[in-house]
C-alpha cells in the first residue's frame, strides 16, 4: 500500500510540476493584476479559520481581498497549488513536506492547528489497551497524511510496540464520515482512527464508543510544559507569492491572527459561527475544540517531531530542514517561532 501510494504521489507531483514554473509566475502576475489573494482551504474544524475571517468581516478590514477557493481533499488542493492557481493554502503538514520534497516551491509560513485525533473503538470489542490490536481490523484514511503517519508510526509502534504491516489488519483510505459506520454500524473493523469533529459526532451518537486513544490528551501528558498540542495543519504559501508579494503576505498573516485571536478568545461566538459553517450542531463543536487548539505560532521541534513519522513509514526520504520548509519571517513578533515545545 506504502509503495503503490508513493508511485502515484511521485507520478502525479511530476507531471504538476511540469508545468508549475510557467503558472507559478503566470499566477504572480495575474495577483499583482487583481490583488487578490487566493486561499485554498476546506471546510473542516482545523482548517475553517478563513472562513471565519470571512464572515467577521476581518479580511476586509485589514485590507485583504480574500478568495477562499474550497477543497474536498488535501490532494486536489495540492495540485491546484502546485499548478499555481493558489497564493496561500491550509493543509497537513504530513503532505505539506511530501510535496514540498517532490519539487513543490513552497513554505510553511504559519501554523493552523493541532491535537484533534482519536482512536475510537466499541465497548464490546474487548479493547482496552492499545496494546490489544493486534491482530484486529482497524480503519485508517488515506496513506500520507498526518492521521495515517500518527497511528502507524506513533500509536501502533511506539506506543503499542506492534509492526503496523505485520501485527495490524489495516483497513486503508476509509474516509472519516464514513468511519462511524464502518466501526458501529456494519462493524467491518474493531477500531477506527478519526478526527474532530467526527470523534464528537460518533461519541454522541453511538453510546457504545469508546476512546481507546486520544492522541491530544496523551501528547499534553507527554509534553507537560507544551503550549500547544502536536502541529496537524500549517498554513502555506507559494514561493513566488512570498518573494513578489511581501507586503500582501503580512497583512493576510495579520487578518488570519486577528481572526485565530478572536477564535481564541470569544469561544462561545466562535464556536457558533465554525458550527454554521460546517454545518454542525453547537454543541459538537464546542465538545470538539477540547481536543484541538489553534494558534498561528509554530512549534518547530514539534513539527519536525511529527514529520519524523512521515520518514520512519518511507513517505519522506529525510526529515526537511527547518531553513527549508519554514519562512516565518512575516509573522509578528508575538508569533514567533517555538524552539522548544513552549513558550
Amino acid at each position: 500500500m506504502k509503495s503503490a501510494f508513493r508511485r502515484w504521489l511521485a507520478v502525479g507531483v511530476a507531471v504538476v510540476i511540469s508545468v508549475a514554473g510557467i503558472n507559478s509566475a503566470q499566477a504572480a502576475k495575474k495577483q499583482a493584476d487583481t490583488g487578490v489573494i487566493k486561499i485554498g482551504t476546506n471546510k473542516a474544524l482545523g482548517t475553517v479559520t478563513p472562513y471565519v475571517a470571512r464572515t467577521q468581516g476581518i479580511f476586509t478590514k485589514r485590507g485583504v481581498t480574500a478568495e477562499i477557493v474550497d477543497f474536498s481533499d488535501g490532494s486536489t488542493l495540492m495540485e491546484a497549488f502546485a499548478s499555481g492557481q493558489l497564493d496561500v493554502a491550509l493543509l497537513g503538514i504530513a503532505p505539506t513536506a511530501i510535496w514540498q520534497a517532490k519539487g513543490v516551491p513552497l513554505k510553511i509560513v504559519a501554523a493552523a492547528n493541532g491535537g484533534g485525533h482519536v482512536l475510537l473503538t466499541r465497548q464490546d470489542t474487548g479493547i482496552n489497551d492499545v496494546k490489544q490490536l493486534k491482530g484486529k481490523k482497524v480503519a485508517t484514511p488515506k496513506p500520507g497524511t498526518v492521521v495515517d503517519t500518527l497511528f502507524r508510526a506513533h500509536i501502533a509502534k511506539k506506543v503499542a510496540g506492534l509492526d503496523p504491516e505485520k501485527d495490524i489488519q489495516i483497513v486503508s483510505g476509509v474516509a472519516p464520515a464514513d468511519m462511524p459506520a464502518a466501526l458501529f454500524v456494519v462493524r467491518e473493523v474493531d477500531a477506527g482512527i478519526t478526527w474532530e469533529p467526527f470523534a464528537s459526532q460518533a461519541e454522541a451518537k453511538f453510546k457504545n464508543a469508546r476512546v481507546l486513544y486520544d492522541a491530544a490528551a496523551e501528547w499534553k501528558k507527554a509534553n507537560r510544559t507544551a503550549t500547544n498540542f502536536y502541529p496537524t495543519n500549517v498554513v502555506i504559501a507559494r514561493q513566488s507569492f512570498i518573494d513578489q508579494h511581501p507586503e500582501e503576505l503580512k497583512r493576510f498573516l495579520g487578518a488570519y491572527i486577528e481572526t485565530i485571536d478572536f477564535i481564541n478568545t470569544k469561544p462561545k461566538e466562535a464556536n457558533e459561527i465554525i458550527a454554521k459553517e460546517l454545518k454542525l450542531e453547537t454543541a459538537i463543536i464546542t465538545n470538539a475544540r477540547k481536543r484541538i487548539d489553534y494558534t498561528a505560532a509554530v512549534d518547530v521541534k514539534a513539527a519536525l517531531e511529527t514529520l519524523s513519522w512521515s520518514n520512519q513509514l518511507g513517505y519522506l526520504k529525510e526529515i526537511p530542514s527547518e531553513k527549508k520548509l519554514f519562512d516565518l519571517n512575516y509573522l509578528p513578533a508575538k508569533t514567533a517561532p517555538l524552539k522548544k515545545g513552549k513558550k
